[in-house]
């Protein structure tokens, strides 16, 4: 007998025996035995078995999972790519320009360092290559602006540089013979003329110096005076040779420094520079100097007057004093010019020669008398350039 046609037996074996047990006699009373309680059991157990022997096989389990033959999972969708909202991501990487330089130290002349006037000297600086691409000898170190000081247009680098590598680089130049501050920038070009300077902004290196300005008597009138070219003439006339410190009544006129004469205030004088025109009505007298270089903010300055030879009065004295300048071989230009007559005071001069700055120039002394020659001893007191 198979299994189920056991349990068949036994479910119909409880049902008669709970039929007979109907038919027995029972008290008046409604509450049950314990044989009825039994019976009441017994017959759940039974209903509970006939439920269990009806149910499919396979099915008593109800975590079980069944998969009909031939089924056919529905495709998986694919893990989202999308980002969601408010995530930072990380940035992508900037590539590294071919050509970069990256400023490491100024080796020698840090900037402000004080050069004397017209001295040359060797800046060098240590930059390292802060790019993709290697320096070769065919890139060059180029002037860009500022102060030259003679650097020269372009210098090719003396060895390659791979990245990340440094190269001291070196340019002579002079300094310039006025006092003041000078910056003389540079740059770098590429093999294809591609001009490129430190870091993104492309900015240039520099060397920066400080030329004292030199103060005080620069230039003596009366120390220059015996090398001065002396001529005397009439009116517009050229003009003809003069011997410096001649005699005093040479009717050419006279050119010389005199010590200890009276002046028409009265005073004796220091060293003066005595000028005669020729002695003839609108003659002249005239000496030109040696040269010298013009700083910014000189001055040339001195005091204007007349000498008396004699007695207490400079008498009918009248002149042009005049003041001209040239350079090289050029024709001479007025500076600055003053009409002087005999009223006992020395005439102050001053003149900024900062329009000259920097040029080589001869400076000319001119006294020209106003008509008549006579009492014309014109003197200069304290001629001079100074700072």
């Amino acid at each position: 007998m198979s299994p189920h046609q056991q349990r068949l037996s036994v479910t119909l074996a409880l049902v008669l025996l709970i039929l007979s047990a109907c038919n027995l006699p029972r008290n008046s009373t409604p509450t049950e035995s314990g044989s009825g309680l039994i019976y009441t059991a017994a017959a759940e157990t039974v209903n509970a078995q006939m439920t269990l022997a009806n149910r499919p096989p396979g099915t008593q389990f109800a975590a079980a999972t069944f998969t009909p033959p031939g089924y056919i999972p529905s495709p998986t969708s694919p893990p989202s790519t999308a980002i969601p909202a408010g995530t930072t991501l990380a940035p992508s990487a900037t590539p590294v320009p071919c050509d970069r330089a990256r400023f490491v130290k100024d080796v020698n002349f840090p900037d402000n360092t004080p050069v004397k006037p017209g001295e040359s000297f060797v800046k060098t600086w240590r930059l390292e290559n802060a790019g993709s691409c290697t320096w070769t000898t065919a890139y060059n170190m180029v002037f860009t602006g500022g102060d030259q000081m003679g650097a020269p247009a372009a210098l090719p680098l003396t060895g390659n540089v791979s990245p990340g590598g440094t190269i001291d680089l070196s340019v002579t130049l002079k300094a310039p013979a006025d006092g003041g501050t000078y910056r003389s920038e540079f740059k770098l070009r590429n093999a294809s003329s591609v001009i490129f300077g430190l870091s993104d902004g492309d900015k240039p290196f520099w060397v920066q110096i400080k030329v004292p300005v030199i103060t005080g008597l620069l230039f003596d009138f009366l120390v220059k005076a015996n090398a001065a070219t002396w001529t005397s003439g009439i009116g517009n006339d050229p003009g003809t040779a003069l011997a410096y410190d001649g005699a005093l009544d040479d009717a050419n006129g006279a050119a010389k420094v005199v010590d200890q004469v009276k002046l028409e205030t009265g005073l004796t004088s220091g060293k003066i520079l005595l000028t005669v025109p020729k002695h003839d009505d609108n003659g002249f007298v005239s000496g030109l100097f040696p040269a010298y270089k013009v700083q910014k903010s000189d001055h040339l300055r001195a005091r204007l007057g007349f000498m008396i030879p004699s007695g207490d009065s400079c008498g009918s004295a009248s002149v042009k004093f005049q003041v001209y300048y040239k350079e090289g071989e050029g024709d001479l230009k007025l500076l600055d010019q003053w009409t002087k007559k005999c009223n006992g005071s020395l005439l102050p001069i001053d003149l900024d020669l900062s329009a000259l700055s920097g040029r080589e120039v001869r400076f000319a002394f001119t006294v020209s008398a106003d008509g008549s020659f006579a009492d014309d001893w014109a003197i200069w007191n304290s001629p001079r350039i100074e700072h």
